[in-house]
């Protein structure tokens, strides 16, 4: 039988969530679960600098521990880990890391830690630092294939947390908004018109879908609806959403040099998000703005794909360049995801 944790016990909670800005919000209803679990409890999540920003100031955590690469013996990133936690210098009861497998290197910051209930998930073959959680989740084949948010929700269920929270909603800050409000002044955007924005950038090449693509897609749309078209891009690739912003009519380029909370105040004030699979699916679901997401055929529609209200998933080949325009106009026609088709 498995060990479980009881209420009483946990007074300081810590959850490892590294990687990217998806991974954390998939996370986001662990920390709401925990938070209903254990009320009285602190909750502090364990980030990496490339995924903070998604929960910093959130009001269902507590404290946010950011790791940052360090330099001399603190390369080393466990003797850095382990500096990060005696600077820190509370004592956690419970930590869990937030991984539907097993990683080796999370397994050890849970002993850096010092937490006295250490949880994580195993998988595969047997491996000696399984012995770092005394409150092990063995991943039964269901589960792996799960949805990422599931498959957390299950780890907490098998050590005694029942009760589930599946809230995935960011928290956008009131300058963010401020700020999109004044993007949509500066450039004449009224909240009656369809606003559309695109993520034109992946960090996967077989999800990357040609700016000529994009472009024609503005273009039918256009012809259908009264559209305001709002295109970011990663800045690797801001000439191509500059270029697009000046080639097509009511067409806008959201400076790539905003924080991430600028771009999903942007989707959460916006009627649509079409984007690649990544990160900014995820940013739509969370702030529950229908999203169109393009699927090249690498991409694991099982663990990622949410199943929340108007998410629409488009995937045809291996290559994203397999899906055309056509293909999304009949998403937005089909499930009247804009306001007033053109006659």
């Amino acid at each position: 039988m498995n060990r479980t944790i009881e209420n009483e016990n946990i007074k300081n909670i810590l959850v490892i969530r590294r990687n990217n800005a998806g991974d954390m919000i998939c996370a986001i209803p662990v920390f709401r679960t925990l938070r209903k679990q254990f009320p009285d409890a602190s909750i502090t999540v364990l980030a990496d600098s490339s995924n903070a920003h998604v929960v910093r100031g959130a009001s269902f955590i507590d404290n946010l521990l950011v790791y940052e690469k360090g330099e001399g013996i603190y390369s080393n990133k466990y003797i850095n880990y382990w500096r990060l936690f005696r600077e820190n210098g509370t004592k956690f009861d419970l930590v869990i890391v937030l991984k539907v497998g097993f990683s080796s290197v999370s397994a050890l910051i849970t002993l850096l830690s010092g937490a006295r209930l250490r949880s994580g998930c195993l998988r595969g073959k047997w491996h000696p630092l399984w012995a770092c959680y005394n409150l092990p989740v063995k991943v039964h084949d269901v589960m792996r294939d799960m949805h990422a948010v599931d498959g957390y929700l299950e780890a907490l269920r098998t050590i005694g947390i029942k009760e589930q929270v599946r809230d995935i909603s960011i928290e956008t800050s009131p300058e963010s908004r401020d700020r999109v409000r004044k993007f949509f002044e500066e450039n004449n955007i009224r909240a009656a018109e369809n606003v559309i924005v695109y993520n034109i950038s992946n960090n996967r090449p077989d999800n990357m879908w040609p700016p000529e693509r994009f472009k024609e897609t503005m273009r039918l749309l256009s012809e259908n609806y009264s559209a305001i078209h709002i295109i970011s891009a990663v800045p690797s690739d801001r000439e191509k959403g500059v270029a697009l912003s000046s080639e097509m009519e009511n067409a806008f380029y959201f400076p790539e040099n905003s924080k991430f909370m600028d771009f999903a105040a942007l989707v959460e004030q916006s009627d649509l998000l079409i984007c690649g699979e990544g990160g900014s699916m995820h940013i739509g679901a969370s702030v529950h703005t229908p999203v169109i997401s393009l699927w090249g055929g690498t991409s694991s529609v099982g663990n990622w794909m949410h199943r929340t209200e108007k998410q629409f998933m488009v995937k045809k080949g291996k290559h994203v360049t397999t899906i055309s325009p056509s293909d999304i106009i009949d998403v937005v026609i089909e499930n009247n995801l804009l306001k007033g088709a053109n006659e």
